[in-house]
């Protein structure tokens, strides 16, 4: 019997899978969490041999909760999940220790199949998977400040955010836009979304 904790802050989605997996049977779902924190302390408590985590907390929890519980629950072999699929999220998910990324709109069967094979030591993904969308032009400042874009809009809240002038931050942006080839801000984020730069 392989056991199972699901972590997902939709509670949707978190008790949908864990009912269906627990209908496997193979499969016993131990835990439910709804925060990556709750996820590494069950985890830690229930020694569940795979843990499906949800990557899309807020904060970057899910992809946290994963890199922790590979140190502190070293049987606990984890697997990634995106509510649709981001290449940016398959990276992250390689890069903090998941054994495989999959995406909530995939058969169930095809979620048995990652949850046994990670079970048994396999990576289902691995570094050319993880970096297929190669390196980004823009400077580690630019990304800084794209992903700011992202998160807060405004050129006023990430200069106040990133401690820069407004004056710096657009020409930051200005930068982005030329590197990128995008025509605003919410292109460019796409663009780097998905090339797995973000």
């Amino acid at each position: 019997m392989i056991s199972v904790l699901v972590a997902n802050e939709r509670a949707s989605i978190r008790e949908a899978f864990a009912a269906a997996l627990d209908l496997q049977e193979d499969l016993s779902v131990v835990a439910t969490a709804a925060s990556g924190r709750e996820a590494v302390n069950l985890a830690w408590l229930h020694q569940p041999d795979t843990a499906l985590v949800g990557v899309e907390m807020p904060d970057n929890a899910g992809f946290v909760a994963i890199k922790q519980m590979r140190a502190a629950v070293p049987r606990c072999r984890p697997i990634a999940m995106a509510r649709t699929d981001q290449p940016c999220y398959l990276r992250q998910a390689y890069e903090h220790g998941a054994l495989a990324y999959l995406t909530a709109d995939m058969p169930l069967a095809d979620v048995v199949h990652a949850l046994k094979s990670v079970h048994t030591g396999r990576h289902l993904i691995d570094r050319d998977q993880a970096y297929a969308h190669g390196q980004s032009p823009l400077s580690p400042r630019e990304l800084e400040v794209l992903r700011a874009v992202a998160r807060l809009g405004t050129t006023a809240e990430i200069a106040k955010t990133l401690h820069l002038c407004q004056g710096t931050v657009n020409n930051h942006i200005s930068s982005i836009l030329a590197k990128l080839g995008a025509v605003n801000r919410a292109q460019a984020v796409v663009i780097a979304r998905e090339n797995a730069w973000l």
